[in-house]
């Protein structure tokens, strides 16, 4: 296996958080494909590739990861263009070392049948990531749902013992244009009924 230099100017720009690297994982599972480019021997360009119709989201792994972003023309007569992220040597192998845990065992596999395995072994105690952990800031989200419910119910309570209090002063009944509202709403439920009545008869007809 030969392992040779990255060029020149296809660095990354931005360092990858935590969440960059579960994101990045999340586009390699869905669109991602690695290849050696040479034959089998070994001696070929070890590369990755995101492609994509709309080029935003490669823009972002190119200034995350490094590489290239290339538009070529593809389909019957070149019709149809296509985005590709190319990202080859050192940069693909870390940028594959660092999405490796999250990836899916048929993705694993794909790529420990290339020569990148050999990198993967040597960095083995980097790919270890602790699952059973909860993540902080889901839990602060949870916590937040069940607070809202409270809110939401406790409004939804004031609102309607306001409403029955209005009601018992006959606030609502005498108000001409809530009482216009309620038969209103009132025709249209009947309306509604009798469509669904008519939909049951032409169902059986036709059964």
């Amino acid at each position: 296996m030969w392992v040779r230099e990255n060029k020149p100017g296809l660095e990354p720009i931005k360092v990858p958080t935590a969440i960059d690297v579960a994101w990045a994982a999340g586009i390699y599972e869905g669109e991602g494909t690695c290849s050696i480019k040479g034959g089998s021997s070994g001696k070929g360009s070890y590369s990755t590739t995101v492609s994509q119709k709309d080029p935003e989201l490669l823009y972002r792994l190119r200034d995350l990861f490094g590489g290239s972003v290339n538009l070529y023309k593809v389909g019957t007569k070149r019709k149809f263009e296509v985005h590709h992220w190319l990202v080859s040597g050192d940069k693909a192998r870390g940028f594959l070392a660092a999405i490796y845990p999250f990836l899916t065992c048929r993705r694993k596999a794909q790529i420990d049948a290339t020569n990148a395995r050999f990198f993967l072994e040597y960095a083995s105690d980097l790919l270890r990531i602790n699952y059973s952990d909860p993540c902080s800031r889901f839990q602060m989200i949870l916590a937040k749902v069940q607070e809202f419910r409270s809110f939401v119910k406790y409004e939804n309570k004031s609102k309607r013992a306001e409403y029955t209090r209005n009601w018992q002063n006959k606030k609502y009944r005498e108000d001409p244009v809530y009482r216009s509202r309620r038969l209103a709403a009132k025709r249209e439920a009947k309306r509604l009924k009798r469509e669904q009545k008519l939909h049951v008869v032409e169902m059986q007809k036709t059964a």
